[in-house]
């Protein structure tokens, strides 16, 4: 559940309040930062682009129980050089993926500090080009690591895969023809 600071639920009771979504992801080629709004605005000494009516978020939806939950961030219509980019973006999968809710005022300054919606890791992009360029992108929250089956064999050779040097295993093939005798109390 998403906790409001006590300013941010004041501005929130403001009739002139506008909820905003600012979004980043952390792409391998560099961070891609946006937000609902149109032109920049600038917190956490960052600077987030406005994409307006072209940007589309997901039902972020939150559970009692642990399950992963998926989240898909969209850009319709986009200009071809924005579906050329995300065609040649190879390195995002498992990249870090976070939003934020935040209210701005009458004047379309922050009225407080931006709080933490989502966090996860993106998953897939989907790009159409065509007449009408289209970006998806599914994220998945970090307990999705939950639901993927570990592929690990307790051998020394995985082992030694992953901490060279390391002896632990190094004699649990001996241990399967062993006779093992306990004495008798």
């Amino acid at each position: 559940m998403t906790r409001l600071s006590p300013q941010a639920a004041a501005s929130a009771a403001s009739p002139e309040a506008a909820p905003v979504i600012l979004c980043e992801l952390d792409f391998a080629s560099g961070p891609f930062r946006v937000w609902s709004g149109l032109g920049p605005l600038a917190w956490a000494g960052t600077s987030f682009d406005g994409v307006g009516t072209l940007g589309a978020v997901s039902e972020i939806e939150e559970t009692a129980e642990l399950r992963a939950v998926r989240v898909t961030l969209v850009l319709s219509p986009v200009p071809q050089d924005v579906v050329d980019i995300a065609l040649a973006e190879q390195g995002y999968r498992l990249r870090q993926a976070r939003l934020w809710g935040a209210l701005l005022d009458a004047h379309g300054a922050l009225a407080a500090e931006p709080f933490p919606l989502w966090a996860g890791l993106m998953d897939t992009m989907e790009v159409v080009d065509g007449a009408e360029p289209r970006v998806s992108l599914a994220c998945e929250s970090r307990l999705v690591d939950l639901e993927r089956a570990e592929v690990r064999r307790y051998t020394d050779a995985d082992q030694q895969a992953e901490f060279p040097g390391d002896r632990f295993f190094e004699f649990v093939p001996a241990l399967q023809e062993a006779e093992i005798r306990l004495p008798s109390t």
